[in-house]
C-alpha cells in the first residue's frame, strides 16, 4: 500500500479525479481492480457523503502535497518552504492547524485561513514575520506581545538565513495557497 506522503503514491494517481475514484470504487476507472492484492482498497460508494468525500480528497491532496503550483515562482516558494521547515509548523502545504499552547488561538494559523489576514497585513509585514519572527505591529502592541512571547512554538526569525529572492518566492507560494483552496 503506497503511503499518502513521500511522492510514491503519485505513481497511482494522475489527478484529483483518480483520488475520488479510489475512494468511491477502490480503483480508478482507467484500470482494472487488482484481483491479486492481499489487501484491496475498499470501495466507499454509497457509504460516504459528498461533503465527507470532498473533505477526504482535500486531506489526501494536502498531506501528499500532490502536484505543484503552475506558477514557477510559487513552485520555487514551495521548495523554499519545504527546505526551511515551514510545513513542520504550518502543516501540509501551509494549510494545517498545528497546536500551539498559550498562543492567542491555541494553534499555528494556516496560510489559507482568515487568521492569516489578521496576522499579516501586507507583503512587508509578511517579510517582518519571516525575518524577525514577529511583525513590528505585533511587537509594538503590548497585548499582542503577551501572546507572542508566551506561546510554546514561536515563529523562528530567519534573519539573513533567507534571501530576498527566497522571501519573494515564499510569498508567491503563500499567495498561491490562499488563491487555491483545498
Amino acid at each position: 500500500m503506497p503511503p499518502w506522503t513521500g511522492g510514491t503514491w503519485m505513481m497511482y494517481n494522475a489527478d484529483e479525479g483518480d483520488i475520488r475514484e479510489w475512494i468511491l470504487d477502490g480503483y480508478p476507472s482507467d484500470r482494472e481492480p487488482d484481483s491479486g492484492a492481499l489487501i484491496p482498497m475498499p470501495a466507499y460508494r454509497g457509504e460516504i457523503s459528498d461533503a465527507d468525500l470532498d473533505d477526504l480528497v482535500a486531506y489526501v491532496l494536502a498531506v501528499s502535497q500532490f502536484g505543484s503550483p503552475d506558477d514557477p515562482e510559487a513552485a520555487s516558494g514551495r521548495t523554499v518552504a519545504n527546505r526551511r521547515g515551514c510545513f513542520g509548523c504550518h502543516g501540509p502545504e501551509g494549510r494545517g492547524l498545528i497546536e500551539n499552547p498559550l498562543s492567542f488561538k491555541g494553534y499555528i494559523p494556516p496560510w489559507d485561513g482568515d487568521d492569516y489576514l489578521e496576522l499579516v497585513g501586507d507583503d512587508g509585514e509578511f517579510r517582518q514575520w519571516v525575518r524577525n519572527g514577529i511583525s513590528d505591529r505585533f511587537r509594538d502592541n503590548p497585548a499582542a506581545r503577551v501572546f507572542v512571547d508566551r506561546q510554546i512554538v514561536p515563529m523562528p526569525a530567519y534573519g539573513a538565513l533567507i534571501s530576498d529572492e527566497e522571501l519573494d518566492q515564499l510569498l508567491a507560494y503563500v499567495e498561491w495557497v490562499r488563491s487555491n483552496p483545498r
